[in-house]
Formats: C-alpha cells, sequence, structure tokens
C-alpha cells in the first residue's frame, strides 16, 4: 500500500503498575500484564503507604514499628502479586513499597523514572465508592503526564459468568 511505512519497534516501554492489593487494583495488574505480556517491557509494580493524615507528625509518635511492619508486609503481598503475574508473562518486574500520598508518590515515581503508562485500578481500598473514579486514580488521571490507563472493576455479575 503506498503511503504506509514500516513501523519500527521503539525502546523498551516501562510500565507502572499501581497497586493497593484491593481486588480492583489486582484486575489491573491482570489486565495490564495480559495487555504488555508479549512486549518485552518493564514493569514496576508499586505500592504507598498512605501517611497523609500524619504529614506533621512524625510516623513513629504515630504508629508503632509493629504497625509500620504491617503496612510494609500488605505492600509486599501486593507488589508480589503483580510480580508474579509479570515473571510468569515473561516480563521484568521490579517492586517498590514507597511512604506518602499516593496519588503524589504515583505521579513523582513515574516522572523520575521515564514510565510510558500507568496502570491503576478505578477503585481501590478507600472504603466508600466515588462517582466515578477512587481519589486516587482521579487526581493520577488529572496529573499525570503519560498516559493512564484505569481498570473498571468488574461488575459481580460479570464474575459469575466468567466463572461459571
Amino acid at each position: 500500500m503506498e503511503g504506509i511505512t514500516d513501523i519500527e519497534c521503539g525502546p523498551r516501554r516501562q510500565i507502572l503498575i499501581a497497586t493497593d492489593g484491593s481486588e480492583t487494583a489486582n484486575e489491573a495488574a491482570d489486565f495490564g500484564i495480559e495487555m504488555f505480556g508479549c512486549s518485552g517491557a518493564k514493569v514496576y509494580a508499586l505500592y504507598v503507604i498512605d501517611i497523609t493524615p500524619y504529614r506533621s507528625v512524625t510516623l513513629d509518635k504515630i504508629w508503632s514499628k509493629e504497625t509500620l511492619d504491617e503496612f510494609e508486609r500488605a505492600g509486599n503481598e501486593a507488589t508480589s502479586y503483580v510480580e508474579k503475574l509479570g515473571k510468569a508473562a515473561g516480563l521484568e518486574v521490579e517492586t517498590r513499597v514507597l511512604k506518602g500520598h499516593p496519588a503524589e508518590k504515583i505521579l513523582s515515581f513515574s516522572e523520575d523514572n521515564n514510565i510510558d503508562m500507568i496502570i491503576v485500578g478505578s477503585l481501590g481500598k478507600g472504603g466508600y465508592e466515588r462517582a466515578l473514579l477512587g481519589s486516587v486514580s482521579e487526581k493520577i488521571v488529572r496529573h499525570a503526564k503519560i498516559p493512564v490507563l484505569v481498570v473498571r472493576e468488574r461488575h459481580k455479575s460479570e464474575k459469575k459468568l466468567i466463572q461459571a
């Protein structure tokens, strides 16, 4: 066909999958790994321990070492889910657990590490649903300088059909 040129493969893509260990975050990870599994992309699995309610007080005055360790364990468990999926698909996966405001940390991590796309679930462990998106995913979509893929939670009836 005239006018169509060969598409060249660019540099290896770097994908950030932000997780909080929720079912929606796991669905986002499943979708992202399925989407990029054969591409040879590098995947970063990122969990952020939300310390925003306590910005003006040091963490050791608010939380015991045991509590912080529990948050670290939850973060390691959430990111290991993404790591297992990615490695099973033949991808290089790097996991990180950070502390701070989740949306801010996800955005700054993506800028600092030349991330090409952020993948996040629409709702996390926030406890209540927003009209369209969870507060973290909404902030990421509004402020990211790169593409953001927001994976919505499947409706319970859809999950039953898929499992049947």
